[in-house]
């Protein structure tokens, strides 16, 4: 099994498309969007950082001291976004928990593996996986009323690891559906050699409690800001 260092680059290779130079450029999706300024995987091990090739090099200096003096605290954080505006205006921010899922077990459940034969399920409630299937595959959905209510798919992939992309309809949780096709996408990664992993944010109490349910192994936290 690999530690805790080893799975956050693996997390910073599943978010971000790379450069030669090992800056981060763009989102790790099929829309490839700007990558963060600053991403910072923090765990027990020790620090990931990656920067976009825009942030100056003296700040880029100034801002991996913080970080490799710094825990993921209020204080730490607050000094990174000083720093950061000096260069530009902070437009958004991401902190949140980095699990991996262990148990790759799955007896059968009511999640069925997404094919071109029954693809048109998910139209209704999950236009976006339907239009970007091919970008999302392993993807595993719940079929109720005739129609897709729950969903597990590859949000973002390389060939080593797969970050999970669960979705429920609202009328439709609290029925245990996000369990099912998480633990039947993960048993699909597994098979397939890679890593799952999956993350959320602080403030998403619900992603984390299927996290618990799941008993994904948490390994570090990790702070995106653009």
């Amino acid at each position: 099994m690999y530690d805790e260092l080893e799975l956050m680059n693996m997390q910073a290779e599943v978010l971000y498309t790379h450069d030669a130079l090992g800056k981060i450029t763009k989102i790790n999706d099929s829309e490839e969007q700007p990558a963060p300024r600053l991403f910072w995987g923090k765990t027990n091990k020790g620090n990931v950082i990656r920067f976009r090739p825009d942030v100056p090099k003296a700040m880029m200096n100034q801002l991996a001291e913080i970080i490799n003096n710094s825990d993921v605290t209020n204080l730490a954080v607050a000094k990174i976004i000083n720093k950061l505006e000096q260069h530009a205006k902070i437009s958004s921010l991401w902190i949140g928990p980095a699990y991996v899922f262990v148990d790759h077990s799955f007896a059968g459940s009511k999640a069925v593996k997404v094919t071109d034969d029954n693809r048109q399920f998910l139209e209704a409630g999950f236009e976006n996986v339907w239009s970007t299937i091919e970008h999302r595959e392993p993807c595993y959905m719940v079929i109720e009323d005739n129609k897709a209510v729950s969903v597990c798919y590859c949000a973002r992939n390389t060939d080593r690891a797969a970050e999970a992309g669960v979705e429920t309809l609202e009328e439709y949780r609290g029925k245990g559906y996000a369990l099912a096709v998480a633990s039947a996408w993960s048993a699909a990664i597994h098979e397939s050699k890679r890593i799952a992993l999956y993350s959320t944010s602080w403030d998403n109490y619900a992603s984390q409690a299927v996290a618990k349910r799941l008993q994904l192994n948490l390994y570090g936290s990790d702070l995106s800001i653009y």
